[in-house]
């Protein structure tokens, strides 16, 4: 069970993993997540299903190597197999013809909207993506990207490739030209409240996909806790998608750096064989402390 078909690499520290799991790619929907735990013992990580086929029984995650446990993922083999895949998780995508949607995302988020933007495509929408990353080398899934949307725009910081700026630059531009009726955006923090901000002016539909610190992705810890429409919700069982209009982006910028600051300081001190189940702890310790 859960044995890696195929791995490929997508970009720098950037890999995809084809993973053998036939029930979760029955059931896995677009803007749905699985949680992994490489090996027995290991902390789970929340990512993103790219892609499955319920024929084949597989399911595609693509990942940056930022942490131990993610390394640790991408250095699995193919033929091995991982420990534990527990999904899918989270609530689907509403899916439905709007009209003109705009695909907004930027870094690994570009990796999360292409199953939504296929969705949109295949549903009658005309999908008009948006895709920014620092350079040509840190752009993810051009290609596929091109295949999923009827008209795509590419930002680079450095303007190594395409649009030198900001894919919110563009994003400025193609909402001052065109009706647009919905808006699906995944990135930073500061990406999604300035579009946010730009589609509150025109009462666009927004919709946002957060990426909270998760540990045990089922709602119990904690940790993913976001205030939408001055209630705190849990990303990981009432999300991750939300409607753009009513996240507190400064509470969730807050507690966000807050617990990366925190488990991050820890594992400079910690010794690496204590790092990982360390870490774990202490996440959850500060996630109680962060409640509001």
């Amino acid at each position: 069970m859960f044995e890696i078909l195929n791995k490929q690499l997508v970009a720098d520290n950037v890999k995809r993993l084809d993973i053998y799991a036939p029930n979760i790619s029955q059931k896995v929907r677009p803007g749905q997540f699985v949680s992994i735990a490489p090996e027995e013992g290991d902390e789970r990580i929340p990512l993103s299903v790219v892609d499955s086929d319920p024929q084949k029984g597989t399911i595609s995650i693509i990942f940056q190597e930022v942490g131990q446990t993610t390394g640790k993922l991408g250095t699995l083999p193919i033929n091995e197999c991982i420990f534990s895949i527990l999904g899918p998780l989270g609530v689907p995508s509403q899916i439905e013809r709007r009209g003109n949607v705009i695909c907004i995302a930027t870094g690994i988020g570009i990796a999360k909207v292409l199953p939504i933007c296929r969705a949109l495509r295949e549903a009658g929408n005309k999908v008009i993506g948006i895709i920014g990353a620092r350079s040509k080398k840190d752009l993810l899934l051009e290609p596929q990207m091109r295949l999923s949307c009827d008209k795509i725009h590419i930002a680079t910081e450095d303007g190594s490739h395409e649009q030198k700026g900001l894919a919110t630059d563009i994003f400025e531009k193609v909402l001052a030209d065109k009706k647009i009726h919905f808006v699906y955006a995944v990135g930073s923090v500061d990406m999604m409240k300035m579009v946010c901000a730009l589609t509150r002016k025109s009462r666009i539909k927004t919709v946002v996909q957060l990426n909270p610190i998760m540990v045990d992705c089922m709602g119990m810890c904690g940790s993913c806790r976001v205030k939408v429409a001055g209630e705190m919700v849990f990303a990981c069982t009432d999300g991750p998608e939300f409607d753009g209009h009513k996240v507190d982006f400064e509470n969730f910028k807050k507690r966000k750096k807050a617990i990366e600051e925190c488990d991050e300081c820890h594992n400079q001190k910690l010794p690496l064989r204590s790092r990982k189940k360390g870490s774990g702890i202490l996440t959850k310790l500060f996630s109680g402390f962060l409640k509001e």
